[in-house]
């Protein structure tokens, strides 16, 4: 049966048409679902995280309370008995979460007759009350209670596990105590008390309180949880024993070693919530107290708003196709016999033949127009290709002259990493990003002698190949004077003069230039307009390192630079870049900003050197799409010993 051009059309762009937006839509809505849920794993990541550094700030302030009480007895070890109660009061009654507060003498510490004393402090429903633990309730000393005997063996503070107080409190609590000493002796124990009870209601986290959380010790024991008669009276391996699950098992596990993460179970339900899907765990640890954090969320709960918008997706993209197939109805109608001829010149073009034209077709309709629309497409077209095929080869010539310039800039820079294997007493790793096909950022570093190595970043003014250039030069002109031992600002400062004699058109640079002895982690520097760096305690706490010393270089010539002195402790770590990095800018506008950069330097604290760069490079490179608006330049020194 023979089938008209009509249907043939039909058929051949309808049936595909239907076939592929299937085959398309399927993929791209489980890419989308997958995506969605993996970015919904971060954001609960990140809010369990930020839950537990919440919790973490409050025990810290708890644990503030102890720890001054102890310092202070360090500097008045005569305080009379009724300034002791009196200092306690006064502890117990700044926060309303603190239970009691006490100060535990070694015995005869207090006074040479006496034995025992420990005035304590506590807070009822009748009011605020106070005892001697020592007279009223046991003795401490005993090597049976935690509180007073881990401080005072480990000699320094600590969170003890939860335990029911019988005498001097009779609640369930948990307990922080710092030893105290008198002329290097040890003297006794300031504590305070956090009653569990209160615990759960006044966590300080509000936007958790309508969602199911818990807390656990390092033990597994539950410090908080939905069901109150677990609290203390179950652990955490106890609920991995009752669901015998293999994912549930990972999941404390994880939590129990204090790491961040999210899990999923199928089957087991941890906080007895009252569903039947699955249930995402997101955990993160507490680490004052070395409890850990975790929050379960139902995934239906969480992908509720993807499933909605999806599903307005599914139905609009139907409604797109029906709209397409009856359109292509409509037109294959009055699509015949002159199409015919149309779609041979177009199969004749589309097979490279640019001298094809439609000559039998006389009708001026439409089809009549697209004939000779078509005709002089085709001519243009000729004249477009050969245009083409020549641009095409200048631009071929051009990019592959700047993919040699960048070539030959990376050459310049340091490429080998690590760079001194041989020096175990530091780690060094930097990273450069161009923001066209050549940059204008730099880093360097080089020894000058055995126990001097020079470091340095620099960001010229502007991008692309006048910037790279004026780089190239400007890191000749630090390496030649480096080398004849002068301090770095009198290095800058001929620099500056030295670039300012040649200077042909207004570039400048911000330099930091750092003299760093591998032998004691001083570091002599001049920074000139740059960024200063961010110095990583060996705590992950965040700092900068020093401020400018002098202006731009290569601009001014009665520009002058001073050089400062600073130095890394032993797992310390020195952290240059320029402004690439805090200045990127997402496709909306929105500025990466300092903070969120030293968020991720104390985020990633602890990672190593290369490993940072990496991480930074790649998050403000997706922060950005892919799109830089300026060059990258990072550059990391961790001091090992």
């Amino acid at each position: 049966m023979q089938i008209s051009i009509r249907w043939k059309l039909i058929i051949s762009i309808v049936l595909p048409l239907v076939l592929l937006s299937v085959i398309v839509f399927w993929f791209t809505i489980d890419l989308i679902y997958s995506f969605a849920k993996e970015r919904l794993h971060e954001q609960a990541t990140d809010q369990a995280r930020h839950y537990a550094v919440q919790l973490d700030g409050q025990f810290q302030s708890f644990a503030q309370v102890a720890r001054s009480t102890a310092s202070f007895l360090n500097t008045q070890p005569e305080l009379a008995e009724q300034q002791l109660y009196e200092l306690l009061r006064a502890n117990v009654t700044q926060n309303p979460l603190i239970y009691g507060s006490a100060i535990a003498f070694e015995p005869y510490q207090f006074k040479k007759e006496l034995k025992l004393f420990s005035p304590y402090v506590y807070q009822d429903n009748s009011g605020i009350k106070s005892i001697d633990v020592a007279t009223e309730s046991y003795d401490y000393s005993n090597g049976e209670w935690e509180w007073f005997t881990r401080p005072r063996d480990l000699g320094h503070a600590i969170w003890t596990e939860p335990f029911f107080d019988t005498g001097a409190g009779n609640i369930l609590m948990v307990t922080h105590a710092a030893p105290f000493y008198d002329k290097g002796k040890f003297r006794g124990i300031a504590t305070i008390d956090i009653p569990l009870d209160k615990l759960q209601q006044h966590l300080g986290i509000e936007q958790a309180q309508e969602q199911h959380f818990i807390i656990v010790s390092p033990t597994g024991k539950f410090i908080s949880h939905p069901d109150p008669e677990l609290i203390m009276k179950a652990t955490i391996q106890d609920r991995a024993i009752l669901y015998e699950d293999n994912d549930f098992k990972q999941v404390s596990d994880k939590i129990l070693n204090g790491e961040t993460g999210v899990g999923v179970l199928k089957k087991a339900n941890l906080m007895d919530m009252n569903t039947d899907g699955s249930i995402w765990i997101f955990y993160a640890p507490i680490k004052s107290t070395g409890w850990s954090f975790a929050m379960a969320i139902p995934e239906s709960k969480m992908t509720d708003y993807i499933r909605t918008q999806l599903s307005r997706g599914i139905i609009g993209i139907i409604v797109m196709v029906c709209l397409v197939i009856v359109c292509i109805l409509l037109v294959s109608t009055h699509l015949t016999k002159p199409i015919r001829s149309l779609a041979a010149a177009v199969n004749q073009l589309g097979q490279g033949d640019l001298d094809t034209n439609v000559s039998d077709i006389r009708s001026s309709d439409e089809i009549g127009q697209l004939a000779n629309g078509f005709n002089h497409m085709v001519e243009d077209l000729r004249h477009y290709v050969n245009a083409l095929t020549k641009e095409v080869a200048a631009r071929e010539l051009v990019e592959n002259e700047l993919r040699i310039a960048r070539d030959i800039q990376m050459s310049l820079l340091p490429r080998t990493f690590p760079p001194f294997p041989e020096r175990d007493e530091f780690e060094l790793h930097a990273i450069n990003e161009a923001a066209r096909h050549v940059a204008g950022d730099f880093f360097d570093f080089f020894f000058v002698n055995d126990n001097t190595l020079m470091l340095v970043i620099a960001d010229v003014s502007g991008k692309g190949t006048p910037a790279a250039l004026f780089m190239a030069v400007t890191r000749t002109i630090i390496r030649n004077l480096a080398n004849t031992g002068e301090s770095p600002a009198q290095i800058l400062d001929d620099a500056n003069k030295l670039l300012i004699e040649s200077r042909t058109q207004p570039i400048f640079v911000t330099i930091f230039l750092g003299c760093y002895h591998t032998d004691n982690g001083k570091i002599i520097y001049a920074n000139a307009g740059h960024h200063p760096p961010y110095r990583i305690g060996d705590q992950g706490t965040i700092s900068k390192f020093g401020e400018a010393t002098g202006t731009i270089v290569g601009m001014l010539n009665e520009a002058r630079y001073e050089n400062c002195e600073g130095k890394l402790d032993p797992n310390e770590s020195l952290v240059l870049y320029t402004d690439g990095l805090p200045d990127a800018r997402s496709p909306e506008g929105n500025r990466y900003g300092q903070e969120n950069f030293e968020i991720l330097l104390s985020t990633n604290a602890v990672k190593a050197p290369d490993e940072l760069c990496k991480i930074a490079v790649n998050e403000v490179t997706a922060f950005q799409a892919g799109n830089l608006i300026d060059d990258i330049t990072m550059l990391v020194l961790r001091r090992n010993k």
